[in-house]
């Protein structure tokens, strides 16, 4: 497992503290990293992205494919675009679950908001996820 960490740039260091919060990244093999690091070069993630996002959510290791397909199924079909940036400044969206993002927007259009005014804020400023 840490081969293919440090193969992506992340110091032992890192690691660590990524084992630290999500210990049971230990237990996952090197296909198993390798399969979420190719859902992230789906959606256009480059190598520092993939890094990035990685290193400062090893809880994104630990998520079902399916669960995040879901999420980054759910978000295309509301209209958000350009998901490796958008993934890059909060990578804390992909613990998320797709249901979560949809009842979020459903209220603030109960509110009278349209939704394509939501999804431009949220694309703009990532930190609106974490009032999910």
């Amino acid at each position: 497992m840490e081969e293919i960490l440090k193969r992506l740039g992340i110091s032992q260091k890192t690691i660590n503290q990524m084992e630290e919060i999500s210990p049971n990244i230990k237990e996952l093999s090197e296909e198993e990293i390798k399969e979420k690091i190719d859902i992230l070069k789906k959606i256009k993630c480059d190598e520092i992205q993939v890094r990035n996002i990685i290193s400062s959510n090893a809880m994104y290791l630990e998520k079902s494919n399916t669960d995040i397909e879901k999420l980054i199924n759910k978000m295309h079909e509301l209209g958000f675009e350009m998901l490796n940036i958008l993934f890059d400044g909060n990578p804390y969206i992909l613990n998320l679950e797709a249901y979560e993002i949809e009842n979020y927007i459903q209220k603030r259009q109960a509110e009278g908001e349209e939704l394509e005014d939501i999804v431009d804020e949220m694309s703009s400023d990532p930190s609106i996820f974490t009032e999910i």
